[in-house]
């Protein structure tokens, strides 16, 4: 708390683009930890092309889901700097594009140190994550749990499609939070990896992006829900049956995979269920 009363922000706990407190943070394949309006602006405000990370100057070629325990924690343990964030996002979003933040519940179901314990666990390893690194899904993994090049199928929604070749980077947001809660676990952790000879792999991002033909298709202004891709190259598909406004699209990848078949609610708490009529987009049709 500073003086006055008001909660200290740390750096690592802000959003790239403003530098305010991040609320429903998205984290990036390099590890850049956004607000969820401010880089849902940056994709929607684009001149022609990708939006340009502002801490990496490299181009952002996939919109990640919220990372669920981040934003828990975020507004656990800033209570009341968060009230406010939540309402100026929500109120500004609206405003711009028309549009509903993600719902997301603002506590855990668990808040003793078993369930935050639980919420910070690697999928992969079932052990405390340890050098997080934030998926496209929303998960968070540890980062010597992830193959060199990245996920290339999706058991467990880690990471949605076949383009999303490169693996992430450790993302330092995600590691301040599992220190904060748990600094006495998570130096354990490392001295039983370091036992092992396990070296971690989330220092920095390693393969590339799936490249795509010059002549594909560009659908501009249309991210796909599974792998988060955006904007769709190539094929795309979408739910004919979905009513809301903005939309539920799949890349053909994300299509391919079986996507269409699950439950899913989308980025902007679009309802899709199994048996809604999926249709390829034309091109042009959602210009």
């Amino acid at each position: 708390m500073s003086k006055k009363g008001t909660e200290t922000i740390p750096k690592e706990f802000r959003c790239a683009a403003t530098g305010k407190a991040l609320y429903l943070p998205v984290i990036t394949t390099e590890g850049v930890a956004y607000s969820f309006a401010a880089l849902f602006e940056m994709f929607a405000t684009a001149e022609g092309g990708l939006p340009i990370c502002k801490a990496t100057q490299e181009p952002i070629r996939f919109f990640p889901g919220v990372c669920q325990p981040l934003h828990l924690f975020m507004m656990s343990e800033f209570r009341t700097s968060m009230r406010g964030r939540k309402q100026q996002d929500e109120a500004d979003m609206f405003e711009k594009f028309g549009l509903g933040m993600p719902a997301l519940p603002d506590t855990p179901e668990d808040e003793s140190d078993d369930g935050w314990m639980e919420l910070f666990t690697c999928p992969v390893s079932d052990e405390l994550v340890y050098e997080p690194c934030g998926l496209s899904s929303g998960s968070m993994v540890s980062a010597y749990c992830v193959p060199e090049k990245g996920f290339k199928k999706d058991p467990d929604r880690l990471i949605a499609c076949s383009l999303h070749f490169q693996a992430p980077k450790k993302c330092l947001a995600l590691e301040a939070m599992v220190k904060t809660k748990f600094p006495k676990e998570y130096g354990q952790r490392a001295n039983d990896l370091a036992k092992q000879g396990i070296q971690a792999t989330g220092e920095h991002a390693t393969g590339s992006y799936a490249q795509f033909p010059q002549d594909e298709y560009i659908h501009w202004g249309l991210g796909c829900e599974g792998c988060g891709i955006w904007p769709i190259v190539g094929k795309a598909w979408y739910d004919a049956d979905c009513p809301d406004k903005v939309g539920f699209h799949l890349c053909d990848q994300c299509y391919t995979f079986g996507y269409h078949r699950r439950v899913i609610t989308g980025r902007f708490n679009q309802n899709h269920m199994p048996k809604n009529t999926m249709k390829e987009v034309q091109q042009n049709d959602f210009m």
